[in-house]
């Protein structure tokens, strides 16, 4: 279920390149004092309270439905057009009287990103119903991303600067908050926020007299997605997953018992009652069929991943078929995290090879169901990773755009070379390790991260207002 909602989340990048962003900007030095602007909330901004409170109340808040309709299409033919305008087109006065009724949910969302914790802690449910409870949520948080990015541009319209990137940062800490769910699903959404502000930051540069933000995108955590809170969040729900696999991996249990517990396994992930039925018989069958032939492999396979060998011995033959189609998945999984928690150049590379070893894997052991459900609890986790990477780079180009900005606004001329650059450190490329491509025109410059065996490329194609 788990790797199926994570595609539905996970775009579709099927173009070699994403459309080029066009933008038109003013040099512009560097800010002092240097953190002035900021975007994520600074720790002197930071209260006591758990977000997680003030994101249900925002819930809570928005106003209800439209019933009718036509209605409803009008409306959201309204906000399309909206969203689409550019600022010096956008109607201020109209969007304005529409978003008072959101008042008390943007109140909301200050008080939630202002927050020291987020605290996503909730009774235990069983893991299909947790999955559920949480797509609900999914759905508020891009509610909410799209109401602020509104707000962003009618703070832009009506040149209140400060209050336009003060939204923005409550948009990436929301984004954050998400990331920080126990669920790589979540992180899809954070992805999908974060990239929804970033693209107000790219309209917030383009103003007349814009400030350079070099400083507030160099200041930005690194890497700026962490996979940490989600990796161990699936960690946990596999356990949820599969009741009796902390009793199944302590050591040797009955073997009725072991059949017990394999069954109930089996039917969870399938999300089937636990409770008894006709079904069991069928799968009982099985299992026991599976053992009897691949018990003495499974019992090699555990041996040679450091077992004990009279601990082996003594493990019922459904028990030790179980155990080793799961250490089969904990190997993969473990190799998808450490390259996860590594990131960068050689992340790429590495989760390319465990991908590789998944597809392989899946496809030896097609008749195996045991090994087929633990392997078809991996999320698409490389294009989850390849995800993350899009957004380090999309990061790291707004940051040589800055840096541009200012060598432009001290030398009145575009620099010849990335390496003209000398005023503040131009980052390189976080997929490759290796410096943007970069090309100076008459008036404005183009930055490339190249396309890459499973990145598509992105460009900014710059125009400079330079002053004589």
């Amino acid at each position: 279920m788990r790797a199926f909602l994570i595609l539905l989340l996970l775009p579709a990048f099927v173009q070699a390149q994403f459309p080029p962003v066009k933008l038109t900007v003013d040099p512009a030095v560097e800010t002092r004092p240097a953190l002035r602007y900021e975007l994520l909330p600074s720790a002197r901004d930071r209260v006591p309270g758990n977000a997680m409170l003030h994101y249900l109340r925002a819930a809570a808040a928005k106003p209800p439905l439209e019933r009718d309709p036509a209605k409803l299409l009008l409306e959201s033919n309204l906000w399309l057009a909206w969203e689409e305008a550019k600022i010096d087109q956008f109607p201020a006065k109209e969007v304005a009287e529409y978003l008072q009724k959101y008042k008390s949910l943007f109140r909301e969302l200050e008080y939630a990103t202002r927050c020291k914790q987020c605290d996503w802690t909730s009774a235990p449910t069983n893991p299909n119903e947790a999955i559920a409870d949480r797509l609900g949520e999914v759905q508020s948080f891009r509610y909410f991303a799209r109401l602020l990015s509104l707000r962003f541009k009618l703070e832009l319209a009506e040149k209140r600067t400060d209050d336009a990137l003060r939204t923005i940062q409550t948009g990436l800490q929301m984004g954050r908050h998400i990331g920080d769910a126990p669920t790589l699903i979540f992180m899809l959404v954070r992805i999908a926020i974060d990239n929804i502000f970033l693209g107000c930051i790219n309209t917030f540069l383009e103003q007349p007299d814009a400030p350079n933000l070099y400083w507030a995108l160099s200041t930005l955590p690194k890497p700026f997605l962490d996979p940490r809170p989600g990796l161990d969040g699936e960690d946990q729900l596999n356990e949820s997953f599969f009741p009796g696999l902390v009793e199944l991996r302590k050591g040797p249990v009955a073997p009725e018992r072991a059949l017990e517990l394999t069954v109930a396994a089996m039917k969870s992930f399938r999300g089937e009652p636990i409770a008894p039925g006709l079904a069991d018989i069928g799968i009982r069958l099985e299992l026991i069929a599976r053992a009897e032939t691949h018990q003495e492999e499974a019992r090699k396979e555990l041996f040679a991943r450091g077992r004990n060998q009279d601990e082996v011995a003594a493990i019922p033959s459904v028990q030790v078929v179980f155990l080793n189609s799961f250490e089969r998945y904990r190997d993969v999984a473990d190799d998808y995290r450490k390259w996860f928690l590594l990131g960068g150049p050689d992340a790429t590379v590495g989760v390319k090879k465990v991908s590789d070893r998944v597809k392989k894997l899946k496809a030896d052991t097609k008749g195996d169901p045991i090994t087929q459900v633990f392997l078809n609890i991996l999320p698409a986790m490389e294009k989850v990773y390849y995800s993350m990477a899009r957004t380090e780079r999309r990061i790291a180009l707004l940051r040589t755009v800055e840096a541009i900005r200012i060598h432009t606004a001290l030398t009145t001329q575009l620099p010849k070379e990335l390496a003209d650059i000398k005023k503040v450190p131009v980052p390189n490329d976080p997929s490759t390790d290796k410096p943007f491509i970069y090309t100076a025109g008459d008036s404005g410059f183009t930055l490339t991260a190249p396309e890459l065996k499973n990145q598509p490329g992105q460009k900014y194609e710059v125009t400079l207002r330079i002053k004589k």
